[in-house]
């Protein structure tokens, strides 16, 4: 069976990694042949990645480059597409011309897509605005001309059928395999209170600077922050790592606490919990905050503390810090749920199912 897949990014942008392009070599061992093309460059995706920190008139000219060259692809996507069994399009944007072109072909279309794409924001720029209501267009356009919408979770999920489409829940997973266990931290002088993602989550460490810092105060911890680009606090001191493909697993496995803050919203509310699965991958215990998406994800007692107010932060983290054995035990747990629930090993079967139909 030949498979072409799709991308809106490329290889750093953490979606297409999680998504779509870690299940491949499974995929060929299974007998598939599989070709992937992306919309950007990687240069044009490292953009895309860090635009948070672009003003709303550059953000707003890399948006229009980003979606002129999504529409040329959509052309190229058409020319290959009689050449494949199946075509996954994750996260492409659609218009209207290129729906009514791919229609037809509607029995070997999945369309993927992971975060809340439905929920256009009230305020923000003018850019954001406008992406949002193309994002939303988009989603019901891929109801219309594919099979199977493809997506992180039940929130989502719902959102695609309440458009009349049929949606499958395929859950942002991890290669555990890829996080064995590294040196053991017992030793050194700071426990290291760790995040790691992308300049759009980053302003999200702002709402526990206070819980961190009065952490700080009391135990000798660090503060480490990866691929967060700018510092987003006022003024805890931290220490900043940029996140490098290669060294992301080795980067993670550098915690002893793994962190996720984010607030409760529309938005939040459609994510995938991906960095407390590379931290529950890692065998860390993980502090997060509170949301009905976070806790069907990760449980309230299997590796994940899941904290509603700053009080609760600050008291969950002195705990992990004061105690080594809670830490590893939390690990422990983080770990089994993830293996059970959220590993490739466990989700590429769902996969491979769902492109065989």
């Amino acid at each position: 069976m030949r498979v072409l897949f799709g991308l809106s990014q490329s290889e750093p942008a953490p979606s297409p990694r999680y998504r779509v392009l870690q299940f491949l070599p499974t995929l060929e061992r299974n007998g598939f042949d599989c070709t992937v093309i992306a919309a950007q460059s990687v240069q044009s995706t490292e953009v895309s990645i860090g635009s948070v920190s672009l003003g709303a008139t550059a953000r707003g000219v890399h948006w229009s480059r980003t979606w002129a060259e999504n529409q040329t692809f959509l052309v190229r996507v058409l020319r290959l597409l009689p050449s494949f069994d199946r075509v996954l399009l994750h996260r492409i944007p659609l218009s209207a011309w290129a729906m009514r072109l791919l229609t037809p072909h509607r029995e070997k279309l999945i369309y993927d897509f992971d975060d809340a794409l439905d929920a256009v924001p009230r305020d923000g720029s003018w850019p954001d605005r406008l992406r949002g209501r193309v994002w939303r267009a988009t989603l019901e356009r891929a109801v219309r001309c594919c099979h199977i919408v493809t997506t992180s979770n039940e929130r989502n999920a719902q959102v695609i059928r309440a458009l009349g489409g049929r949606a499958e829940i395929l859950p942002t997973c991890v290669d555990v395999a890829r996080y064995a266990p590294g040196v053991s931290h017992s030793n050194r002088e700071r426990v290291v209170l760790g995040w790691i993602g992308t300049p759009s989550t980053a302003p999200y460490l702002a709402s526990v600077e206070e819980p961190l810092t009065q952490v700080v105060r009391a135990a000798p911890v660090e503060v480490r922050l990866v691929g967060a680009g700018r510092d987003p606090f006022r003024a805890l001191e931290a220490t900043l790592r940029p996140w490098r493909l290669g060294s992301e697993v080795a980067d993670t496995l550098g915690f002893d606490i793994g962190l996720m803050p984010m607030p409760d919203t529309p938005w939040s509310r459609g994510k995938a919990a991906l960095k407390a699965l590379q931290y529950g991958a890692a065998r860390l215990p993980t502090v997060a905050s509170w949301t009905e998406t976070n806790q069907q994800i990760l449980g309230t007692d299997e590796g994940a503390a899941l904290c509603r107010t700053p009080d609760e932060w600050t008291h969950t983290i002195c705990r992990l810090v004061s105690d080594a054995g809670l830490r590893t035990l939390m690990g422990v747990q983080g770990h089994a749920r993830v293996r059970k629930h959220f590993s490739v090993e466990v989700i590429a079967p769902r996969l491979i199912a769902l492109l065989r139909e």
